[in-house]
């Protein structure tokens, strides 16, 4: 049968590169999510993140039936092509001229499309344009794709094109429904896709053996800067152990520059290396003009309720608007997932530490527990959200032989006003006797009952200004006014932040990938 400016709908599935979207669950019904939901105060001004703690790692999880994000093996592939062939006696398929197919996000377009519906492979002849949700997701070109609906299994050579969170270009790409191998190829970022030419940055490599959820192996790995080859080793291990979203870092293990007025000039990496089913070897350093070498070592191990880790490391925050730092040599942390209580809104998590802390001349042994309960955002508006949380912690400093019992809650908010301005606050209330804060001043309360109170403005595309309050409620002092700039400087972001109640200035720089 032939047809001209033909449709038509094949029952198979059309997957191609397929990325996993459905949300995780066990035989006991939990299900995990990719959203965290942590509960810390709201400081737009500071740099320090949960992205290098162990507390970043713990998973939100509720009871119930997993809900596919996008599962678009279960619907129909609609072809539209000049021209169309099928028997179906034989299941054989072909469309000629201009031919799309489409599968629920996913769409092909290419010239001439061969296959079979009984056998389920399927074959682009000549080149091919692949899309998922419009390019978002997924935009690639290459030549003669070839797949099969039923396994998911896929090849192509000559791939080029983004796969979120990555550029990707590929002398052959294969996957075989459960393990991708990408054929001397090169992966980069959208940041150093900016601009047209030369990627800023790229990592090759002549085989990468992709491992869905346990781990990515570069073999002949080589990172070039432009065209200019600044590291190689012939084996590179990426652990996904600790993948939410789908996305791992390959530029981790890369010296990444950065400077602020507090620290100086320096390099930050971290390299994580899978062990066994379920573990994983870490390495985090920070090297700093001012402060000088600062590396963090030791072993990870994902359970099936939480994240235990021990090892070494050096941790800084913030106190007075001055950094101070902790050695922690060793200790050892486990964190729990973070709960649902049945079907309800509210949510439940934990956590606790012991080990040995050296903070200049504080010095002793240190360990603490605590548990929060907290609960999803509450819709105030279509653009407004607010949330309370509570909980309690409790540390003893082997220092001074001290202990700090601290009941504390809290409040967040957001407003998003405009298409410009956001608006935030939040409010935490630490219940403890000041005259038993810890010894060190690493983790010492700052402000027992802290108002933070600010709004980010949007002034062009790439450049924002956050003016940020803090207020000490049991005194009524206004700690904190401070002003900070932000600029996307395409593969760098920077940070000029005036603090004017302590009249100092200061300037942050980071690489975002690498």
């Amino acid at each position: 049968m032939v047809m001209k400016k033909a449709r038509y709908a094949l029952s198979a599935a059309l997957v191609v590169m397929p990325l996993l979207s459905v949300e995780a669950a066990d035989d006991k019904g939990l299900v995990y999510e990719n959203t965290q939901d942590i509960a810390y105060d709201s400081d737009p001004v500071s740099m320090a993140t949960m992205n290098e703690s162990d507390g970043a790692l713990i998973r939100v999880v509720r009871r119930g039936t997993p809900t596919p994000v996008v599962d678009n093996s279960q619907q129909p592939v609609k072809v539209d092509a000049d021209s169309m062939y099928y028997s179906s006696a034989t299941g054989n398929v072909v469309a000629v001229g201009k031919v799309d197919a489409v599968q629920g996000t996913q769409e092909i377009h290419s010239e001439k499309l061969l296959g079979n519906t009984k056998s389920q492979e399927y074959t682009t002849e000549g080149a091919f344009h692949f899309l998922e949700n419009k390019g978002a997701t997924k935009d690639l070109r290459g030549t003669n794709l070839v797949y099969n609906s039923g396994t998911n299994a896929m090849s192509a050579p000559d791939v080029i094109g983004y796969v979120e969170p990555y550029y990707v270009k590929a002398d052959k790409v294969e996957y075989d429904g459960q393990q991708g191998l990408i054929t001397k190829g090169w992966l980069t970022t959208k940041h150093a896709m900016a601009y047209k030419g030369v990627p800023d940055y790229r990592i090759e490599g002549s085989t990468i053996e992709v491992y869905p959820g346990d781990k990515a192996i570069i073999r002949d790995a080589k990172l070039f800067i432009k065209n200019g080859k600044i590291l190689s080793m012939p084996k590179y291990v990426v652990s996904l152990r600790s993948d939410r979203d789908g996305e791992f870092n390959v530029f981790s293990l890369i010296p990444r520059p950065t400077y602020n007025s507090d620290d100086g000039f320096g390099l930050k990496g971290n390299i994580e290396y899978p062990v066994g089913d379920s573990g994983e070897l870490f390495l985090r350093y920070q090297w700093m003009t001012k402060e000088g070498f600062k590396p963090s070592f030791g072993y990870r191990e994902y359970l099936p309720w939480g994240v235990a880790t021990f090892g070494v490391s050096r941790e800084s925050s913030s106190l007075n608007a001055r950094t101070v730092w902790v050695e922690k040599r060793p200790e050892f942390s486990v964190y729990t997932n973070q709960y649902y209580i049945g079907k309800t809104p509210f949510t439940i998590r934990g956590g606790g530490n012991i080990g040995y802390w050296k903070e200049d001349y504080i010095k002793g042994s240190h360990a603490m527990f605590f548990g929060e309960v907290s609960h999803d955002a509450i819709k105030l508006s279509k653009n407004a959200n607010l949330r309370f949380y509570g909980g309690y912690q409790r540390d003893y400093y082997g220092y001074n032989d001290s202990i700090r019992s601290m009941p504390y809650w809290g409040v967040t908010s957001d407003w998003r006003m405009n298409s410009r301005v956001t608006a935030f606050s939040s409010y935490r209330q630490n219940n403890m006797d000041m005259r038993r804060n810890s010894p060190y001043p690493f983790d010492a309360t700052d402000i027992a009952r802290n108002w933070v109170l600010g709004a980010t403005i949007q002034l062009t595309r790439l450049d924002s200004f956050t003016i940020s309050t803090q207020r000490d409620v049991q005194s009524g002092e206004l700690r904190y006014v401070d002003y900070t700039w932000h600029r996307d400087m395409h593969s760098f972001e920077g940070w000029l932040t005036y603090q004017s109640k302590q009249k100092k200035w200061s300037y942050t720089v980071v690489a975002k990938d690498f």
